[in-house]
């Protein structure tokens, strides 16, 4: 078994994930099924899109990051430079 670090993949910069949903329900029931089950990366920004959102003639707007606003946590659009654009 091999074990992998940070850096071994050649890239300098922590992974993204971007998990795909079908719609903000979708959205929001993933990521509390993450938080639930302690299931988030340490180092590893998490963010959410949906179909649709991914369907848009551009990618603005297109990501949801959930952030804890007064002991709740909230879904709120991100702008996101990805691919180093």
């Amino acid at each position: 078994m091999k074990i992998l670090y940070l850096g071994d993949s050649g890239f300098s910069g922590i992974p993204q994930l971007i998990l795909i949903c079908e719609d903000e329900k979708h959205m929001a029931e993933t990521f509390k099924e993450i938080v639930t089950n302690q299931l988030e990366i340490p180092q590893i920004k998490l963010y959410f899109t949906t179909d649709l959102r991914q369907n848009k003639e551009t990618l603005e707007d297109t990501l949801v990051e959930f952030v804890l606003v007064e002991g709740k946590y909230k879904m709120q659009n991100i702008e996101l430079k990805l691919l180093g654009m």
